[in-house]
């Protein structure tokens, strides 16, 4: 009698833990990269990561870099109240439409050599917003260094991660900080 009850708790406890295991790996799918939206995947609903969308943030700005502006416009929300401050162009703008235009400009003049680094500030998410302060670091072939200040307000849309605010700023140089502390 006690070797039945032994046998009968212990097959209790398999079929519970096999059912923990079933939902730990239902809640741990692959999770799908942020910012390619719909269109390669229409029928998929799922939360991406930030992470995933800073990653893409970094293709996205090395393909800005080089001329084409199309991958990094689909991170961002198309809503009327995203902003863009600062960078190379020295952009202000509001709305997406002025946002649009400020990264088509940003994008016309097509880089063939450039390098893109980046170091990571500080980043934090919550169940909706999201942030990222990193430094980025462009260099052209032509000779060109551009070092920028960088934060990015995330916000989640359909639960992508999607890029509401953007401030750049260039960053001062070493040598102007030395002669105006003089």
């Amino acid at each position: 009698m006690k070797r039945n009850i032994s046998v009968f708790i212990l097959l209790i406890l398999l079929a519970s833990s096999f059912k923990y295991r079933t939902m730990t790996r239902e809640n741990t799918q692959p999770v799908i990269t942020a910012g390619y939206g719909s269109k390669h995947s229409p029928k998929a609903v799922a939360t991406f990561s930030l992470d995933a969308a800073v990653a893409d943030l970094h293709k996205a700005n090395l393909e800005m870099a080089k001329g084409n502006p199309a991958f990094f416009k689909t991170l961002w929300s198309h809503q009327d109240d995203v902003t863009i401050f600062g960078g190379v162009e020295n952009a202000d703008s509001k709305g997406w439409n002025a946002v649009e235009a400020c990264l088509n400009n940003a994008g016309s003049i097509p880089a063939k050599d450039v390098t893109y680094a980046f170091e990571k500030v500080a980043s934090q998410e919550s169940a909706t917003q999201g942030y990222l302060i990193q430094k980025e670091h462009y260099r052209f072939a032509d000779g060109r260094k551009v070092d920028l200040h960088v934060t990015v307000l995330f916000r989640k849309e359909n639960n992508v991660w999607k890029i509401a605010h953007r401030q750049a700023d260039p960053i001062a140089s070493n040598a102007k900080s030395d002669k105006t502390s003089k």
